[in-house]
């Protein structure tokens, strides 16, 4: 067993057995708040910017169709209070009157722009030091990929192209470095799954040769994946992690009943994954409510909280989508929390105002590891 791996199996025997001597330092594994976020709430995607932390609201429980715009928030790693941009939050304007997702993964480039996925088949570029925006790229849609175009997660290779995971088909996008349509770089049916997070959460690895990515569902199981750069190809797709352990019923055997059964079953899988400067790989397992720690070659070392735990939290991690490193030692993770009563058709306020959950949080989780590099390309 690595030191590493031993520290986190020490940590998580004093988190477990209070009895034991305590450790002067925060457990691995322990959860607090760090932000809460008001209406339309449902963090999304995370990115971390010198001490400032982007959030974007996500939509991820469906419950804001009629909402005019998607918003991006910046808090104070330090603070956890939102900073004094000129505006804050950024509202970014949506492409239709009616569109059942908001924005999910952002990645960053040297100058300091976001780039955020619509799942509505768009990334946005936005300049958080003015709010100016503009669409980056545009998801096309067709039969050799699904009937809805919904981009997920996004990050650059040093070649200053953005790929994109497409949370409703078995494909990843590249983008050439200054946008315009993506182009199919990779699909392979063996990333295919139920609809909902067939290609959840992507990032290229430290070394910058390999990108790694979620992919399927409950159903089918998770599975972590790597693919070189250089050779997209199913001979050189391999399997890092495969989660074999279902969140419901797998579907039944029986075709008829497996046609119902299947098409009223949530399917949603992973979400956003993540390297730390240790080597290991940070899994939010969306569908699971939990969080899971990936040695370097692939084994599990940790997975929590417990159902159990979870329970027991005054707030529960629910639906985890976004990461990104606070650079002290935690771990930031995006809540997507409960649904409330959204806007009505044209944008008006539901019979007694906007309800607002306390489950809309980025958690705070310490795991003792700090981010691993990330690619910022010069983009034009």
């Amino acid at each position: 067993m690595s030191a590493r791996l031993t520290a986190i199996a020490i940590a998580v025997l004093v988190t477990a057995a209070p009895g034991m001597a305590q450790t002067p330092e925060r457990p691995i594994g322990d959860i607090e708040v760090f932000a809460t976020l008001p209406y339309p709430g449902h963090p999304g995607g995370l990115a971390v910017a010198g001490r400032t932390l982007y959030v974007d609201t996500s939509n991820g429980d469906f419950d804001r169709p009629f909402d005019a715009s998607d918003e991006i928030w910046a808090y104070n790693l330090d603070t956890g209070e939102p900073t004094g941009l000129p505006s804050n939050p950024i509202e970014v304007a949506r492409a239709a009157s009616v569109q059942t997702m908001g924005l999910l993964g952002m990645a960053l480039d040297a100058q300091g722009r976001l780039y955020a996925a619509d799942m509505n088949g768009r990334v946005i570029r936005v300049d958080p030091r003015t709010g100016a925006q503009e669409v980056y790229a545009t998801i096309p849609t067709s039969t050799d990929t699904s009937f809805t175009d919904m981009p997920g997660f996004v990050a650059f290779g040093g070649d200053g192209n953005l790929y994109v995971g497409d949370w409703a088909a078995p494909v990843i996008w590249r983008v050439p470095p200054g946008g315009g349509q993506a182009e199919p770089w990779f699909g392979d049916p063996r990333l295919a799954g139920t609809w909902g997070a067939n290609v959840a959460g992507v990032t290229v690895d430290p070394s910058g040769e390999d990108l790694y990515f979620a992919a399927g569902t409950q159903e089918q199981q998770i599975v972590i994946y790597r693919l070189p750069l250089a050779h997209p190809d199913a001979a050189h797709l391999q399997e890092f992690h495969r989660y074999t352990d279902f969140v419901v019923t797998p579907c039944p055997a029986d075709p008829d009943l497996a046609l119902i059964a299947c098409a009223i079953t949530p399917a949603f899988g992973g979400g956003g994954i993540a390297f730390g400067a240790s080597g290991m790989l940070y899994v939010s397992l969306f569908a699971k409510n939990q969080l899971s720690i990936l040695d370097s070659d692939g084994t599990e070392a940790l997975r929590f909280p417990s159902p159990e735990q979870n329970a027991e939290r005054e707030i529960p991690v629910a639906n985890a989508f976004g990461l990104a490193f606070d650079g002290r030692g935690s771990l930031l993770v995006a809540n997507t929390g409960d649904p409330t009563f959204g806007k009505g058709p044209g944008g008006t306020d539901p019979p007694g105002g906007l309800v607002t959950s306390d489950t809309w949080v980025v958690f705070d989780v310490f795991v003792d590891d700090t981010a691993a590099p990330l690619f910022r390309p010069v983009i034009p």
